[in-house]
């Protein structure tokens, strides 16, 4: 009997395959080792990618429009841990992706590496330390990045601080202790909303369902977060 793993995607079975198949998260096509049954195949570059790696691979590659579900796919990636501050910058990118794929603004290579490297600034645990969370923050310096706000723009410097403090304020509503998944939610809730009321750009609208709690473990918040999901 062939040797199956579970997909880290999507959960089913990935058998042994001779097939071609695009990454799901860098999009190289080439002949597949592992397929899964709904058609799900990670390259080996992005199996053993760090953090920073696959962010940027995988912003640079999408076509997804909702970064949501651009966030979602790279937290079910190993190589994002159920904590840490690749959060800060993993929402930046995907803001930036978002944004790009959905005609807003164009953004290239440089752009998202720009703002990883701003976001990677914000330490582990700002949310405590600084009282601002960094996937909040995060949300700033993707605007910042995409509309080239400095300290002297008019506009657009109101227009990212207030999305950053909308953004801190639905993080508080979750309360504690803290939960980078859930914070990324409602950080990228946030720049939904904005972006339809500032752009009319549309999105399929789901209720969120964290699909982490086997990796959050005893610390998921439970029924006590929004988005908690059996």
């Amino acid at each position: 009997m062939e040797e199956a793993y579970k997909c880290i995607i999507c959960g089913e079975d990935a058998y042994p395959s001779t097939e071609k198949a695009s990454c799901s998260y860098c999009g190289k096509v080439e002949k597949a080792d592992y397929l899964c049954g709904r058609g799900h195949y990670i390259c080996e570059e992005c199996r053993l990618a760090s953090p920073e790696e696959l962010v940027k691979k995988t912003c640079q590659h999408s076509g997804e429009k909702d970064p949501v579900k651009i966030a979602e796919l790279l937290m079910k990636h190993p190589a994002i841990t159920a904590y840490g501050s690749e959060h800060h910058y993993m929402v930046a990118a995907v803001i930036l992706a978002a944004l790009r794929n959905n005609g807003i603004v164009e953004v290239d290579a440089s752009m998202i590496d720009r703002a990883i490297a701003r976001a990677k600034r914000i330490p582990l645990g700002a949310c405590g330390s600084w009282g601002a969370c960094g996937a909040a923050v995060g949300v700033g310096i993707a605007f910042s990045v995409a509309w080239n706000v400095d300290m002297m723009s008019e506009e657009g410097r109101s227009v990212i601080m207030k999305l950053v403090s909308e953004a801190l304020e639905e993080i508080s509503k979750i309360k504690g202790p803290r939960c980078c998944k859930a914070s990324v939610y409602a950080a990228l809730n946030v720049v939904k909303r904005f972006l339809k009321e500032r752009f009319n750009v549309s999105f399929v609208e789901q209720r969120v369902r964290c699909p982490f709690k086997a990796v959050l473990r005893q610390h998921c918040l439970g029924v006590k977060c929004p988005y908690y999901g059996e």
